[in-house]
């Protein structure tokens, strides 16, 4: 198994080469994996062009949302809702945003080495998983301002890498920024 962003970027588009994918299919292709496999495919999508796409990034949030506090709860595989899981993206839009991610993948892989990876091992996987549940719900109001769903989706896109590649200094910016994505939000929202 190739456990390289790059390499699950390619097995993301490796669909049975269909028009479309849908959630169910994606997901079920990488929950064997992991929290950061399962928490970086949707916040990619979010994140690349994909995300400009109305409803996605709601869709991702959501699907984030549920992802997280499954894992925060201890849960060992998530469970999804079919109507999450039945939504579908055009393949021909995924293939376009991988490989407009590609290069800056293959330049971020070279940042990365497991260090501080007590933060990706039970309990402290779990309290961050709840932490990303919050910034995850972001993206739903977020999603009416253009590209500031950009911010959640980068936020958890990191924290995604640094557990998939057990770097904690990655895990822990991710954090930092998610932190400043809930204060955005309260911000745009008036609550602040």
């Amino acid at each position: 198994m190739n456990e390289s962003i790059s390499g699950l970027l390619d097995q993301l588009v490796d669909g049975d080469g269909g028009e479309k994918q849908s959630a169910g299919d994606i997901i079920a292709r990488f929950e064997d994996r992991g929290f950061g496999p399962l928490l970086l495919i949707p916040s990619l999508i979010a994140l690349l062009p994909t995300g400009a796409i109305p409803g996605v990034p709601s869709l991702c949030g959501i699907t984030l949302f549920l992802i997280c506090i499954q894992v925060a709860l201890g849960r060992s595989t998530p469970w999804l809702p079919n109507k999450i899981t039945q939504q579908e993206i055009k393949q021909d839009k995924l293939e376009n945003a991988v490989d407009r991610a590609n290069p800056y993948v293959k330049k971020t892989e070279k940042l990365l080495k497991p260090r501080l990876t007590l933060l990706s091992e039970s309990p402290w996987k779990n309290m961050v998983a709840g932490y990303c549940a919050v910034a995850s719900l972001c993206m739903i109001p977020l999603e009416v301002v253009p590209f500031a769903v950009a911010l959640p989706a980068f936020a958890l896109t990191l924290t995604a890498i640094g557990m998939t590649n057990r770097d904690g200094v990655f895990i822990g910016l991710g954090m930092i920024i998610q932190l400043g994505t809930v204060y955005v939000t309260l911000k745009i929202s008036g609550l602040l």
